[in-house]
C-alpha cells in the first residue's frame, strides 16, 4: 500500500529520452497492485479468476461455453471484444466479482437477456451461471494479437489480473510469436499457465501434441498442464462434452481442493 502511494505521486513532465517507458513502467506497476496484487493480498481465499486468453481465431469464447455448459459469450470475431471482456461465475461468488476489489477502473454489467458482448456498453460483463463451479470466474479475453491496439491492451490488463492463465492456440498457430512472448512474461512471473491446444486434426496429433510438449519444454513450460482438443464440428454452436472433459475435471479438483486453489493464489 505504500508502494501504490508512492506510485500514485510519480510525475516525470519533461520529455527526456526515456521518460515515456518511465511513465508507462510507473502506470503497470500502480495497475498491477490495484488490479491484482493488492485484493489477493487483502482476501487471498477469494475466488480464483481464470482468463481465457490466446490468438485471433483459437475458439477462447468457444471453450468458454464448452465449459459453462451453455453459450454465455459470443466469438470475438463478431464483436468488439475490447468493449465485452465476458467473465461467467457461480451465482455465490457474485458479490466478489461484482465488486471493485478487482479490476476497479473496468465497469461491470449485469442483468439482460442477450448473450454477454452483444450490445454496446462498454464494462466487465457478468454472467451468474449454476454450472460453474463456486470459487471459480471464467473471464473470455479479447486477442493477444489483436489488429486492434485497445483489444490488445484490454487482453493484457486482463491477463495481468489472472490468478490462472488458460493459453489457447490451434495446429495452425501454436508456433506464432506474440502469443509466446506472452508466456514467456508469465513464467518470468512465475504465473500459473495452463495451455490448450485447440482444433488439431486427428491426423496431426500425436505429432503436434509432441511438438508442442518440446517447444513448452524448452520455455520452461514442462510443468503446464497441456490440454489438447481434437478438431471437431460444432452442435449448435457447441464443442462436443467429451473434449472437455478431461479439462473440466481437472478444473473441479483445482477448485474443490482448498490446498491446491491457495497454492494458485500465492504464486
Amino acid at each position: 500500500e505504500s508502494l501504490r502511494a508512492v506510485l500514485g505521486q510519480v510525475r516525470i513532465p519533461l520529455l527526456v529520452p526515456g521518460a515515456d517507458t518511465a511513465r508507462a513502467m510507473a502506470a503497470t506497476f500502480a495497475n498491477q497492485l490495484d488490479d491484482y496484487i493488492l485484493p489477493r493480498l487483502r482476501d487471498a481465499d477469494a475466488p480464483l479468476l481464470a482468463v481465457v486468453g490466446g490468438s485471433t481465431g483459437s475458439g477462447k469464447s468457444t471453450l468458454v461455453n464448452r465449459l459453462v455448459g451453455h453459450p454465455v459469450t459470443t466469438p470475438g470475431v463478431l464483436r468488439p471484444t475490447t468493449r465485452h471482456p465476458v467473465l461467467a461465475h457461480n451465482p455465490a461468488d457474485g458479490d466478489w466479482f461484482a465488486s471493485d476489489r478487482i479490476l476497479p477502473r473496468i465497469p461491470r454489467i449485469t442483468g439482460g437477456t442477450a448473450l454477454g458482448g452483444t450490445d454496446d456498453v462498454f464494462g466487465l460483463r457478468l454472467v451468474a451461471v449454476d454450472e460453474v463451479p463456486a470459487g471459480l470466474g471464467l473471464l473470455d479475453a479479447p486477442d493477444l494479437d489483436s489488429v486492434s491496439t485497445a483489444n490488445r491492451e484490454m487482453a493484457g490488463l486482463l491477463m495481468a489480473a489472472a490468478d490462472l492463465w488458460f493459453f489457447v492456440t490451434t495446429a495452425s498457430r501454436y508456433a506464432d510469436a506474440v502469443p509466446w512472448a506472452a508466456l514467456r512474461a508469465a513464467v518470468d512471473r512465475n504465473a500459473a499457465v495452463v495451455i490448450v491446444l485447440n482444433r488439431v486434426p486427428a491426423e496431426a496429433l500425436a505429432e503436434v501434441t509432441a511438438h508442442v510438449r518440446q517447444v513448452l519444454a524448452q520455455e520452461r513450460l514442462e510443468t503446464a498442464p497441456l490440454f489438447v482438443i481434437p478438431e471437431s464440428p460444432l452442435a449448435d454452436g457447441m464443442l462436443p462434452a467429451d473434449r472437455t472433459a478431461e479439462m473440466q475435471a481437472w478444473l473441479g479438483n483445482l477448485v474443490g481442493d482448498a490446498a491446491l486453489r491457495a497454492a494458485v493464489a500465492r504464486r
